[in-house]
């Protein structure tokens, strides 16, 4: 088996603005899940399928991470958490409004090999949260859940998959 091909276990998960700067992990990721979503049509003539025809047209994500970021939640929604104060007293505020569009971002994701000596990283490069949700429960940790949707941004495309024979940081 060639490297990159036993990819095992998500180890970490990176959001960033559109041109890829001010990073944000998100704490304890969990799972990082993408669909890549075609246009098809068939040829049919004569009883027959005579060609086919199918387009990536965008994908669709969903990201799981433990604990709660405000952090990430402000990079995916365009708002801002304000951190005041010192260990051990600081305060994290985020406020939300009604109206307010969600900005495009960038998800990285990073996932080691089998042997932890390689690894393989994808770029989703223009994505666009759609929904966010997270339980308090009794007895339970919180888990955060989003997902949304990612277009071609024209430069990079939809999105990008790389293999590093010797691992990298995100």
């Amino acid at each position: 088996m060639n490297f990159g091909q036993a990819a095992f276990g998500l180890k970490q998960v990176k959001l960033t603005d559109t041109a890829g700067s001010t990073p944000v992990f998100l704490p304890s990721a969990m799972m990082l899940h993408f669909t890549e979503k075609t246009m098809s049509t068939k040829f049919l003539a004569d009883g027959l399928w005579i060609a086919g025809r199918t387009i990536p047209v965008g994908v669709e994500w969903e990201l799981e991470a433990g604990g709660l970021s405000l952090e990430a939640y402000a990079k995916m929604t365009g708002r801002t958490a304000t951190a005041v104060g010192t260990t051990p007293n600081r305060t994290v505020t985020m406020n939300a409004d009604a109206g307010t569009e969600f900005p495009y971002f960038r998800i990285y994701g990073r996932a080691l090999s089998d042997t932890g000596t390689d690894d393989v990283y994808c770029v989703l490069y223009r994505c666009k949260l759609q929904e966010i949700e997270g339980t308090f429960r009794n007895g339970e940790f919180w888990v955060s859940s989003c997902a949304g949707i990612g277009i071609d941004d024209s430069t990079f495309g939809l999105f990008q998959f790389v293999q590093h024979e010797t691992k990298v940081s995100l």
